[in-house]
């Protein structure tokens, strides 16, 4: 219990510090909780250790961070771009799939890299339009609206191989997927019955958006659709990912003026339970694999191939009316997806999908192109 007690104290100070000295040396705080992991864990100051408690605050942090990415959805910007725009991001996000898994295959990769590979979230998206000021140009929102897609597109395929993985392709893959298919109904059914409930008692749902409500019904509404979803997923034997994502998607739906909801379940996420789990992702990582050669060609393969998958997809922005600049930051942006690379490297670990040295590698290339992609955008975003 004193060992947890004193983990509880290091990974609560890292949470705190961290971000500030992050923002300092201009990283991504997140780059800079698993680094502080690295440090503080076994192979350097061996300072925490990996107990029930600190296992069970990273899952649920893993969980807030999936529930983030999905309330981070626009719905409202999404129908005002239009039919065309929508189709044609839908395309653009649709078109890395078949890319990354050829990608895979030409390096001699396992299939799972082609999830590592395709991957596209929209967490770094998002910062780096809101730093340029272009987050609610055109071209903001194209990108915006691709990530978005792209995301909901990752985490379906990463389902899909949890499934495949567990059970192979059979008559269990059929059952499995009519489960999976149950999943998107039992959204539905919720969507369609919290719009009623909306639309007929406005007044009192008026509470979850309210920011003075002393009960921050808002607040236990999004965490109780959040831990319902992720055990509905749990049950169905699917990765938490789904069910989190799911959920958060489903709020940001129903409540399309979320305002100070959303930067209250925000803050109770990033301001701890996610940094968390980036922490854990630290400490759990092999150092050891840096004194392994094989790592970076690997590590230079995965980063560079992520980027040509999604340079190839982002031509077809140039239907839209995007010039090659814009196309390129598109390009480089989408390739930048760290938050969900990082949970995709440690799916990947749990499924045996990934080695140890391959989990290294995945983590690794979330971090490089985490810092190089969104600063390479910013310097093309910068030229006149």
């Amino acid at each position: 219990m004193e060992a947890q007690a004193g983990t509880l104290l290091l990974i609560t100070i890292g949470a705190f510090i961290v971000p500030i000295l992050s923002g300092r040396i201009g990283v991504p705080a997140a780059v800079g909780e698993i680094v502080f992991g690295i440090l503080v864990g076994p192979h350097v100051l061996a300072a925490v250790s990996e107990g029930e408690f600190f296992n069970v605050l990273a899952e649920f942090g893993f969980a807030f961070l999936m529930f983030l990415a999905g309330l981070e959805l626009d719905f409202a910007s999404l129908e005002r771009r239009g039919k065309r725009v929508l189709v044609l991001g839908a395309i653009a996000a649709a078109a890395i799939v078949g890319p990354a898994f050829a990608g895979a295959y030409a390096m001699g990769w396992s299939p799972f890299f082609g999830v590592v590979v395709g991957a596209v979230s929209i967490g770094l998206v998002l910062v780096s339009l809101r730093e340029t000021g272009q987050a609610r140009s055109d071209f903001g929102q194209t990108v915006i609206l691709v990530g978005s897609i792209g995301e909901f597109l990752t985490i379906i395929i990463v389902t899909v191989y949890d499934i495949v993985s567990s059970v192979g392709v059979g008559l269990r893959f059929v059952l499995e997927i009519v489960g999976l298919a149950g999943v998107f109904v039992v959204a539905y059914v919720v969507l369609k019955t919290l719009r009623l409930l909306v639309w007929w008692f406005p007044v009192q749902f008026s509470r979850f958006i309210d920011i003075d409500d002393p009960s921050e019904v808002g607040v236990r509404a999004g965490l109780a659709l959040m831990i319902a979803f992720v055990a509905v997923t749990g049950l169905l034997g699917m990765e938490a990912i789904l069910g989190a994502f799911l959920a958060g998607a489903l709020f940001s739906f129903v409540f399309r003026e979320k305002g100070i909801l959303e930067t209250k379940l925000a803050g109770i996420g990033h301001g701890f339970f996610v940094p968390v789990f980036f922490i854990h992702v630290g400490v759990e990582f092999d150092l050891g694999a840096l004194g392994t050669p094989a790592i970076y060609p690997m590590l230079a393969g995965v980063v560079l191939v992520s980027l040509a998958v999604k340079a190839i997809a982002s031509t077809a922005l140039f239907a839209i009316g995007l010039g090659f600049r814009q196309v390129a930051g598109a390009a480089l942006l989408l390739a930048s997806p760290l938050t969900l690379l990082v949970a995709i490297a440690e799916i990947g670990l749990d499924l045996g999908a990934l080695t140890e040295l391959e989990n290294a590698t995945v983590i690794l290339a979330a971090i490089v192109s985490g810092l190089v992609f969104p600063t390479a955008y910013k310097r093309i975003s910068a030229r006149r």
